[in-house]
């Protein structure tokens, strides 16, 4: 199966006429002019198998369905506050194709019948910004906004400020935190009213279905999750950058086509899913979310992270474990308590000063303490963690036992792009 495919990137940037031209707001016109029903469309998308591409990978008319089943006005949320360390797929995106990912926003508040719609974008991401602010001045001019308040927001770059329930508060008070669920958004979100946050890529799929129907959606990728994905190569590949790939190519068809292999030779291992992923060694794994769930990882946004074959594994996820425990907000003292316990854990190892019962504690620690907590975020330094200690057993071994391994300690903070 070939690497490259060009379905979200191969639009006119920023020209209306062009966009129309080659279909996009068809099936926006359609909807406003009454010859197609927004039942229609539902149909369709659930036909298509649309899956979300914000890394949960939840079927979108499953949200839809929770917020049609709650009274409206309801609210459209475009997610593209991009958190995640090593993904720049959004920004990309958004700056690329505004109009795409506008037209598919304005699908699902037809599709709701919302009647307000937020783009909410990185305050890192000003080419984004700027592509989004003239799409929306071309689309409003030309009435395809007409009865929808939409408007674009700067989102705080922060690692929970993408999560929906932190984007509908953020919107709400101006503080980016999670909340306790349920409800969840789609029930009761923004002002406490049915809210679907849809991640931009997510929405810039829902425009190609609309203008090109299930079937043709559904001729890329696999049964199970159709269409196709974007992903972040990064530097350690000869090639980085964003790029568009059928769901179910291999992850090394994708590195050797895309990525033109390893800058510094084979790597040793590769998260496919951002730092809260498992770290993968067998790199012939099929990119969709149960193949690489089989393989014991989680597909989430595609941001790809090597490790080089001269960096040491306890050291990298000495940068997660500092990234999480930096990132957690502060509202839910567990996940303080965790996220600490885990960072001070594996630094200790990486010191020569590490306990393996403090290591082995850090699964059991996160399964009490999460239905405390009001976010996934504490349980992300784990998948990391226990899998590096299996598939690089020995870099822990030589540390645990107070050694040094020989390989490169970068010492070197995740960030989130731009910040």
């Amino acid at each position: 199966m070939g690497a490259r495919v060009n379905r979200l990137l191969d639009t006119p940037a920023a020209a209306l006429d062009a966009y129309r031209a080659a279909g996009g707001y068809r099936a926006l016109d359609e909807l406003q002019k009454g010859t197609r029903t927004p039942r229609s469309l539902q149909a369709d998308v659930a036909s298509a198998g649309l899956r979300g591409r914000g890394g949960a990978w939840f079927p979108l008319t499953r949200k839809w369905q929770v917020a049609l089943e709650n009274p409206g006005p309801r609210v459209v949320i475009a997610n593209g506050a991009e958190d995640e360390p090593g993904s720049r797929k959004d920004r990309h995106l958004m700056a690329h194709s505004p109009h795409l990912v506008l037209d598919g926003a304005l699908l699902s508040a037809a599709a709701l019948g919302a009647d307000t719609v937020r783009l909410y974008v990185n305050e890192h991401a000003p080419a984004a910004v700027a592509a989004l602010q003239g799409a929306l001045a071309e689309a409003t001019a030309a009435g395809l906004t007409h009865g929808v308040d939409i408007t674009i927001v700067r989102a705080p770059a922060t690692y929970v400020a993408g999560e929906d329930s932190a984007a509908t508060e953020f919107l709400a008070s101006g503080v980016a935190q999670p909340r306790t669920k349920p409800p969840y958004p789609a029930a009761e979100g923004l002002d406490g009213r049915p809210t679907v946050v849809s991640n931009v890529e997510t929405l810039a799929h829902l425009a190609l279905v609309g203008r090109d129907g299930p079937a043709l959606y559904r001729s890329f990728g696999t049964e199970s999750c159709p269409g196709t994905m974007l992903i972040t190569i990064p530097e350690e590949c000869v090639a980085p950058g964003v790029y568009e790939v059928v769901i179910g190519t291999y992850l090394d068809t994708v590195l050797a086509n895309n990525g033109k292999g390893f800058v510094a030779g084979p790597a040793r291992g590769v998260q496919v899913g951002g730092p809260a992923s498992g770290w993968l060694t067998d790199l012939h794994v099929a990119l969709d979310p149960d193949s690489v769930a089989a393989a014991g990882s989680t597909l989430g946004c595609g941001a790809l992270r090597v490790l080089a074959k001269d960096h040491c594994a306890v050291d990298a996820v000495v940068s997660t474990s500092e990234f999480f425990n930096r990132e957690q907000c502060g509202k839910c003292p567990p996940c303080r308590m965790a996220t600490q316990f885990i960072h001070r854990a594996t630094l200790a190892v990486l010191d020569g000063k590490g306990q393996v019962a403090q290591l082995d504690t850090a699964p059991t620690l996160i399964a009490q303490i999460r239905p405390a907590t009001d976010c996934s975020l504490p349980g992300f330094p784990l998948a990391p963690l226990t899998t590096a200690r299996t598939v690089f057993a020995d870099d822990f071994a030589t540390h645990l036992a107070g050694g040094q391994c020989g390989l490169v300690h970068r010492r070197r903070s995740l960030r989130i792009e731009g910040t």
